[in-house]
């Protein structure tokens, strides 16, 4: 085999909990409730004859690029030979909570694995990209997951996620980073809202939509609300035309709205466009 083509689909945080608690490094100890949506970059892994990593990503330099880092460490571990040349096809907006890189990292990862006949246990592979980011350990595993720890505790349930409707919403404006999202978060309010992730679970179990779309919970939306008012605007638009609910997703700035029929979900969609704000729609999948 001398390339291998993957899908590195986006991630969806259903509930975004913060705890008081801290873990390794100082990091703040978390409890998410994770899946993938329909929307992927295509990541291409050719193996070439000289020593060397390449990457085409346009968007991000080389050496910042995680999904360059993600080969780098490959390389670096079980002394591959040769090179590789790497290109993604973006399609997950960047720097928008949609964990676009982290994704495309771990297609990296799981990539080089099959391209190579690495042996590499799923254990194994989360081992390594604990180093390059805790993100990539979810996408590393996929579907309907909880995460706890710092990230890095990765449970996949053994139920299935019903399709959910969404509409996607990412305005211009970009947020500083994600490290700048903790730093600002409200500490009295932080993990306070833990029970909805288990109402969240009860609805998943009870395959109830109603239930599921009123639980959906992010503790960042609050606090980036206030710098970014946009995020609320895109909310308020969302409800407005017939959204069950809508949350920011990840540390933002895109907002997911939960619909109903398609008919709300396009009137929601035209709306927002109309205020220059990228939309598209997609849907949760179960990989």
């Amino acid at each position: 085999m001398k390339n291998t083509i993957l899908k590195a689909y986006a991630k969806l945080n259903l509930s975004l909990n913060i705890l008081p608690e801290r873990g390794e490094r100082g990091f703040f100890k978390v409890k998410f409730l994770n899946t993938h949506i329909s929307l992927f970059d295509s990541v291409r892994i050719s193996k070439i004859n000289h020593r060397s990593l390449q990457i085409n990503e346009p968007t991000i330099d080389q050496e910042k690029n995680i999904a360059f880092r993600a080969a780098e460490l490959m390389f670096e571990t079980f002394n591959i030979p040769g090179g590789v040349s790497i290109n993604i096809l973006k399609n997950i907006p960047l720097r928008a909570g949609l964990g676009g890189g982290s994704s495309d990292a771990a297609a990296v990862i799981n990539g080089l694995v099959k391209l190579y006949g690495l042996s590499l246990e799923k254990d194994q592979r989360l081992s390594l990209v604990k180093k390059i980011g805790m993100d990539v350990c979810y996408c590393i595993t996929g579907g309907l997951c909880r995460i706890e720890g710092i990230g890095d505790v990765v449970q996949r349930l053994p139920f299935k996620l019903p399709v959910l409707n969404l509409l996607v919403a990412t305005p211009r404006e970009k947020k500083s980073s994600t490290a700048w999202a903790y730093s600002i978060i409200d500490k009295e309010n932080i993990g306070i809202n833990r029970k909805k992730l288990e109402d969240l679970i009860v609805g998943i179990k009870s395959q109830n939509i109603i239930k599921i779309a009123s639980s959906i919970h992010n503790d960042f939306e609050s606090p980036i609300s206030r710098y970014y008012p946009i995020v609320q605007q895109i909310k308020t638009s969302m409800m407005k035309h017939g959204a069950m609910n809508a949350v920011l997703a990840g540390s933002g700035l895109s907002v997911f709205g939960i619909f109903e029929n398609d008919i709300n979900i396009l009137k929601a969609k035209s709306s927002l466009e109309k205020d220059e704000i990228s939309c598209f729609i997609t849907h949760t999948i179960d990989d």
